[in-house]
Formats: C-alpha cells, structure tokens, sequence
C-alpha cells in the first residue's frame, strides 16, 4: 500500500499527522529511542536490547517493506503538525485479515507523554483501520501495570474484553497479566 492510497482526512487531525516509514526519518527514530525512560523500559521489552543506529535503520526498512506489501503491520510515524518533529510510532498490526483482525500497538517520545497526543495518533489509526480496512476486531493490548498505555485505549473507546493472568514479563522480569481491549462500534 502506498500512503497516498489512504484518505488524507484519515492521517491527520488539529495536533498530529501520520505519515509513512522513511529512511529520512532514522537518526530521529534512534535519538527519540536512546531517550526513553523507565517507563518505556517495563512495557516496551524491545528497548531493553542495545537499539543502535543500524538497528533503528533495518527496523525502518522491515516496516516499509511492510507498508509497501501489506504485510504484518502498518507502521506510522506520528509527527507534530505545529513543528514536523517526529513524537513517536503507532502501527495497525495485521493479525488475520480474513476476519479482518487487527491491533494497535504504539509508544511516545519522553518529552511529550501526557499531552494527550497518543489518545489522538489512536482515535486517527482506530477510524482509520474500521472504516479503510473494514476491522470486524479491533484490540488494543496492555501490560496490566501499564495504566498509561490502559488510558489511552479507554480514551479511545476501547473497553476491557479480557484480562490474560502472568501472561507476561515486565522489563525486570517481573511477572505481569496483558489486558485486552476491544473496540466495538455501534
């Protein structure tokens, strides 16, 4: 798929834009990543591996690859409309397209957590993948200590289906449950 196959409406709202993977967007990918914090480090077990440049750039050519061929997921990059700068990632995970079954998974620059813009990258990749991709299963899932991320899926419409007990790892290797959050529209 190509970004301009999608209605422009569906990209963007009064805070943020998505747009699609891009090598030119590496080297911020990988500052706004060496930057997170604790809390990224218990939810997002990926950051807890060494996240070098070169790991930054293949992760960025697999998602282009995956946008290009629609396959896995649909990763988009959330940027600031006031300064273009690059705030963080949200993907439209397929998961079976046949259903069509599909999940949002997302993450935030340190810098810019709790203003509110993740509720807004989601409410645009939520609409996005119901009216676009015609989603019959929409989920979000969480760590169940990760109350942000809970949040956000809540914000967004999304209600708890089901909690999955020591389902999990944290980022200390704590045992944790994910709670699944589903989006049903009426």
């Amino acid at each position: 798929m190509k970004i301009t196959d999608l209605p422009i409406e569906s990209l963007r709202n009064d805070a943020v834009q998505l747009i699609e993977p891009s090598m030119g967007r590496v080297e911020q990918m990988h500052i706004l990543i060496s930057h997170f914090n604790e809390l990224h480090h218990d939810f997002l077990l990926w950051t807890s591996r060494k996240n070098s440049l070169n790991n930054v750039r293949e992760n960025m050519r697999e998602a282009i690859e995956n946008f290009a061929n629609d396959s896995n997921e649909y990763k988009f990059l959330i940027i600031s409309l006031e300064s273009q700068k690059l705030l963080g990632c949200i993907s439209l995970f397929i998961r079976n397209p046949q259903i069509p079954y599909y999940e949002i998974g997302y993450w935030l620059a340190t810098d810019v957590l709790g203003r509110g813009l993740m509720t807004q990258a989601c409410i645009l990749v939520r609409n996005l993948a119901l009216s676009v991709f015609k989603a019959n299963r929409l989920e979000i899932r969480t760590a169940g200590k990760n109350i942000r991320s809970a949040a956000v899926a809540l914000r967004c419409g999304f209600k708890r289906e089901a909690i999955l007990s020591n389902e999990r790892l944290d980022g200390h290797g704590l045992m944790d449950d994910t709670h699944i959050y589903l989006y049903t529209a009426l």
